[in-house]
Protein backbone atom coordinates (compact mmCIF):
# COMPACT_ATOMS: atom_id res chain seq x y z
CA UNK A 1 0.00 0.00 0.00
CA UNK A 2 1.32 3.29 -1.17
CA UNK A 3 1.38 6.45 1.08
CA UNK A 4 2.52 9.35 0.17
CA UNK A 5 5.45 10.00 2.68
CA UNK A 6 5.75 6.99 4.13
CA UNK A 7 7.91 4.02 4.17
CA UNK A 8 6.02 0.45 4.23
CA UNK A 9 8.43 -1.67 6.51
CA UNK A 10 6.75 -4.60 6.68
CA UNK A 11 3.18 -6.35 5.43
CA UNK A 12 1.92 -8.48 8.22
CA UNK A 13 -0.72 -11.08 6.80
CA UNK A 14 -3.32 -12.72 9.21
CA UNK A 15 -6.31 -14.54 8.70
CA UNK A 16 -8.84 -12.28 9.06
CA UNK A 17 -6.66 -9.63 6.78
CA UNK A 18 -3.44 -7.66 6.30
CA UNK A 19 -1.55 -5.17 8.65
CA UNK A 20 0.90 -2.78 6.98
CA UNK A 21 3.57 -1.25 9.22
CA UNK A 22 5.07 1.53 8.73
CA UNK A 23 7.53 3.88 11.13
CA UNK A 24 4.47 5.61 13.20
CA UNK A 25 1.50 4.15 11.31
CA UNK A 26 -0.35 1.13 11.02
CA UNK A 27 -3.29 0.36 8.20
CA UNK A 28 -5.61 -2.34 8.81
CA UNK A 29 -6.93 -4.29 5.99
CA UNK A 30 -9.98 -6.73 7.03
CA UNK A 31 -10.75 -9.66 4.32
CA UNK A 32 -14.89 -9.16 3.41
CA UNK A 33 -16.79 -10.96 6.07
CA UNK A 34 -15.25 -11.54 8.83
CA UNK A 35 -16.15 -10.79 12.34
CA UNK A 36 -13.82 -8.67 14.39
CA UNK A 37 -14.19 -10.27 18.08
CA UNK A 38 -12.22 -8.30 21.06
CA UNK A 39 -9.87 -11.45 21.46
CA UNK A 40 -8.55 -10.90 18.02
CA UNK A 41 -8.44 -6.65 17.99
CA UNK A 42 -6.55 -7.75 21.25
CA UNK A 43 -3.97 -10.11 19.89
CA UNK A 44 -3.77 -7.17 17.34
CA UNK A 45 -2.88 -4.75 19.83
CA UNK A 46 -0.50 -6.79 21.88
CA UNK A 47 1.03 -7.82 17.91
CA UNK A 48 1.89 -3.55 18.07
CA UNK A 49 2.96 -3.48 21.43
CA UNK A 50 5.63 -5.98 20.50
CA UNK A 51 6.91 -4.17 17.24
CA UNK A 52 6.59 -0.77 18.11
CA UNK A 53 8.45 1.24 20.80
CA UNK A 54 7.20 4.55 19.09
CA UNK A 55 4.01 6.44 19.14
CA UNK A 56 1.72 5.29 16.07
CA UNK A 57 -1.88 5.77 14.36
CA UNK A 58 -3.80 3.09 12.98
CA UNK A 59 -6.22 3.28 10.25
CA UNK A 60 -8.75 1.09 9.45
CA UNK A 61 -9.00 0.92 5.67
CA UNK A 62 -12.44 -0.06 5.00
CA UNK A 63 -12.63 -1.05 1.68
CA UNK A 64 -14.41 -4.78 2.20
CA UNK A 65 -17.74 -5.36 4.49
CA UNK A 66 -17.29 -6.88 7.86
CA UNK A 67 -18.67 -6.67 11.36
CA UNK A 68 -17.21 -5.52 14.74
CA UNK A 69 -17.94 -7.07 18.21
CA UNK A 70 -19.00 -2.86 19.80
CA UNK A 71 -17.44 -4.37 23.26
CA UNK A 72 -13.94 -3.84 21.67
CA UNK A 73 -14.51 -0.12 22.53
CA UNK A 74 -13.88 -1.21 26.31
CA UNK A 75 -10.76 -2.86 26.09
CA UNK A 76 -8.66 -0.61 23.52
CA UNK A 77 -6.31 1.49 25.15
CA UNK A 78 -6.53 5.10 25.20
CA UNK A 79 -3.16 7.42 25.27
CA UNK A 80 -0.06 5.34 25.31
CA UNK A 81 1.42 4.49 22.52
CA UNK A 82 -1.83 4.75 20.13
CA UNK A 83 -2.13 8.53 19.36
CA UNK A 84 -5.42 7.99 17.29
CA UNK A 85 -7.55 5.90 15.37
CA UNK A 86 -8.97 6.40 11.63
CA UNK A 87 -11.65 4.72 9.82
CA UNK A 88 -11.48 5.24 6.14
CA UNK A 89 -14.49 4.63 3.78
CA UNK A 90 -16.90 5.76 1.83
CA UNK A 91 -19.56 3.32 2.07
CA UNK A 92 -22.69 4.72 3.36
CA UNK A 93 -23.19 1.79 5.71
CA UNK A 94 -19.34 1.23 7.20
CA UNK A 95 -19.56 5.15 7.78
CA UNK A 96 -22.70 4.77 9.49
CA UNK A 97 -21.47 1.90 11.72
CA UNK A 98 -17.55 4.16 12.64
CA UNK A 99 -19.84 7.07 13.97
CA UNK A 100 -21.25 4.72 16.49
CA UNK A 101 -18.11 3.14 17.04
CA UNK A 102 -16.93 6.62 17.31
CA UNK A 103 -19.14 7.63 20.12
CA UNK A 104 -18.04 4.55 22.04
CA UNK A 105 -14.51 5.53 22.09
CA UNK A 106 -13.23 7.71 24.24
CA UNK A 107 -9.62 8.11 22.52
CA UNK A 108 -9.17 10.20 19.33
CA UNK A 109 -11.05 8.91 16.75
CA UNK A 110 -12.04 10.36 13.13
CA UNK A 111 -13.59 8.79 9.77
CA UNK A 112 -12.14 9.79 6.74
CA UNK A 113 -12.95 9.56 3.01
CA UNK A 114 -9.28 9.01 1.76
CA UNK A 115 -6.04 7.63 3.54
CA UNK A 116 -4.39 10.30 2.65
CA UNK A 117 -6.70 12.64 4.72
CA UNK A 118 -6.42 9.97 7.66
CA UNK A 119 -2.62 10.17 7.68
CA UNK A 120 -2.69 13.88 7.55
CA UNK A 121 -4.57 14.23 10.62
CA UNK A 122 -2.97 11.13 12.41
CA UNK A 123 0.45 13.09 11.44
CA UNK A 124 -0.81 15.97 13.38
CA UNK A 125 -1.11 14.09 16.83
CA UNK A 126 0.87 13.64 19.58
CA UNK A 127 0.85 11.09 22.26
CA UNK A 128 -1.28 11.85 25.14
CA UNK A 129 1.01 10.44 27.00
CA UNK A 130 4.35 8.18 27.07
CA UNK A 131 2.95 4.65 29.15
CA UNK A 132 3.04 1.38 27.52
CA UNK A 133 -0.29 0.02 25.81
CA UNK A 134 -2.56 -1.91 28.22
CA UNK A 135 -5.99 -3.99 28.29
CA UNK A 136 -8.69 -3.86 30.02
CA UNK A 137 -9.95 -7.26 31.58
CA UNK A 138 -13.40 -7.02 30.32
CA UNK A 139 -14.11 -10.35 31.38
CA UNK A 140 -14.97 -8.88 35.05
CA UNK A 141 -17.66 -7.01 33.83
CA UNK A 142 -19.97 -9.76 32.87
Amino acid sequence: MNITGKKLKKIYNFDEGNLYFYNDLIIGEVLEGVHISCETLQSYFEFFKENYSEPFGYISYRKNSYSIDPQIYAVLPEGGLLKGIAIVSDQKFSSLNARVEKALYKGRFELFTTLNAAVNWLDTLTPLNTSKISFSDTSENK
